[in-house]
């Protein structure tokens, strides 16, 4: 399994865990915000990882951008992941 399907199948699960959905819906989601945001889909599913890990070392701005915009409000501690 490559890196980028590792993390994905990891932010797959935040999803899952966040608003308790099945892995499919928390994929089309991922791939509906990705979509949305213009941001690649691993590259999505990186910045939605560290940010449910409370960091906000995320380097692509507009990756957390997206996070914060798509599950922000779900997350534990959106603050320390805000953009600016």
């Amino acid at each position: 399994m490559t890196p980028g399907r590792q993390c994905l199948d990891t932010a797959e699960g935040v999803l899952i865990a966040l608003r308790h959905c099945t892995v499919d819906d928390a994929f089309r989601e991922i791939v509906r915000a990705a979509q949305q945001h213009q941001v690649p889909l691993f590259t999505l599913a990186d910045a939605l990882v560290t940010a449910a890990g409370g960091k906000a070392d995320c380097l692509n701005a507009a990756a957390r951008a997206a996070v914060l915009a798509e599950w922000g409000s779900l997350l534990a501690t959106p603050e320390r992941f805000a953009v600016g």
